[in-house]
């Protein structure tokens, strides 16, 4: 068996009634969106926007916790909280690079537990 460490089987199997179709799905959809909602907001950062680098970050916290990726969901809002109180960019850039590294983690265990489905 694969050990996870970013995302919990257990909360997401309970988020989606124990139903393994609903979950195949929601994860292949996750596959797809997370990456994208990563990169808008890698965007806003790049183009040094504070309020939306906060709303993209805002954005994908609820993602984190449907998977059970409780400490990556705090990086978001980490970011989410710098970006609001205008931290300087060269910091918020520490911070998107520490969550998109985890993002990459994230990603390989979900493929880790669709193939276990």
């Amino acid at each position: 068996m694969y050990n996870f460490q970013t995302i919990n089987p257990t909360v997401i199997a309970e988020n989606m009634m124990q139903n393994s179709e609903l979950i195949k799905q929601f994860l292949s959809l996750y596959l797809q969106q997370i990456p994208e909602d990563v990169q808008n907001l890698k965007n806003a950062v790049t183009n040094r926007n504070h309020t939306e680098s906060a709303s993209k970050a805002h954005h994908i916290k609820p993602t984190m916790e449907y998977v059970g990726a409780t400490a990556l969901r705090q990086k978001f809002q980490d970011i989410e909280t710098a970006a609001k109180n205008q931290i300087a960019f060269e910091q918020i850039d520490l911070l998107i690079d520490e969550a998109d590294q985890a993002c990459s983690i994230l990603l390989e265990e979900i493929n880790q537990y669709l193939a276990t489905l």
